[in-house]
């Protein structure tokens, strides 16, 4: 069942709670063919937590009507105390890769295409990065759009690393909440994530980030340079943007600056405006 698109983020997740089955309108059909113009399906991933609806009713609506094939999951269901048919995203991140690449090939094989782009939010824009540099997927991806990746992991303010410090605590989230531990700075899955380097040649970047995300830093979300990765601050080109972690989903000028990466070709220009936290 696809719900109607939502233009903030309290109203997709009552909207979800209310229609658990319900997934954002535009994705999921197989039987989409790619046209010249958009060769490549895109592929949306979530963020921690919540489910596809409650992620992606303002993206993929617009993107269908971009004229893409536009495609998404729920991964990374946890078996704890987490777990529920509302919230995903918070297994083993490792496990979460694996679903990413088998969701791939499925899509890949319904719709003729050589390859796919991606567009990740929060935990959605490190998964992939596993996925690309660690499982082959660096031959499947054409572009890898993360919006507020945690690429280098995260620290938030010191939090996540004391977690990982203390073995008592450490140990609850593990058994509840693998996926925190695994997007910890320094953990070992970000230091296997980016064995080899964090960015493959043939496959082109784009990362979003708000300087005032709270949980994500530039220097968490940022690539190293290279002719193949944009970096992007959002204030670089909206100077009165002030959108925090939760923003980007349901924020007009973020999916504008995703709508141009993702169609260089016709990119069109920022409708800048003030958009504040919480209220966007």
């Amino acid at each position: 069942m696809q719900g109607p698109p939502q233009r903030d983020v309290l109203s997709a997740v009552r909207y979800a709670l209310e229609n658990p089955k319900a997934i954002p309108s535009g994705m999921n059909d197989f039987s989409c063919k790619p046209a010249a113009a958009h060769p490549y399906p895109v592929v949306l991933v979530n963020g921690t937590f919540g489910n596809m609806y409650m992620n992606w009713s303002m993206y993929s609506p617009q993107l269908a009507a971009d004229g893409y094939c536009v495609f998404g999951l729920d991964y990374g269901s946890g078996s704890g105390p987490i777990s529920s048919p509302f919230w995903h995203q918070v297994g083993s991140m490792r496990s979460s890769a694996r679903e990413l690449g088998d969701f791939i090939e499925v899509v890949r094989g319904a719709t003729g295409a050589a390859k796919v782009d991606l567009v990740g939010y929060s935990q959605g824009g490190l998964v992939p990065l596993y996925y690309i540099n660690q499982l082959g997927g660096a031959d499947e991806v054409d572009t890898m759009i993360g919006v507020a990746p945690p690429s280098n992991g995260i620290a938030v303010y010191g939090i996540l690393p004391w977690i990982a410090s203390n073995q008592g605590v450490s140990a609850a989230f593990d058994s509840a909440i693998p996926a925190v531990q695994d997007v910890t700075a320094g953990s070992d899955f970000v230091r296997e994530t980016a064995s080899g380097g964090l960015a493959r040649p043939n496959v082109r970047y784009v990362t979003i980030v708000s300087r005032t995300d709270s949980v994500v830093q530039l220097g968490d979300a940022h690539l190293p340079d290279g002719p193949n990765v944009t970096n992007m601050a959002i204030q670089d080109q909206c100077a009165d943007y002030y959108g925090d972690h939760t923003t980007y989903i349901y924020n007009e000028i973020a999916l504008r600056l995703v709508r141009n990466s993702l169609d260089l070709a016709n990119a069109v220009p920022l409708q800048c405006r003030l958009v504040l936290p919480l209220v966007n």
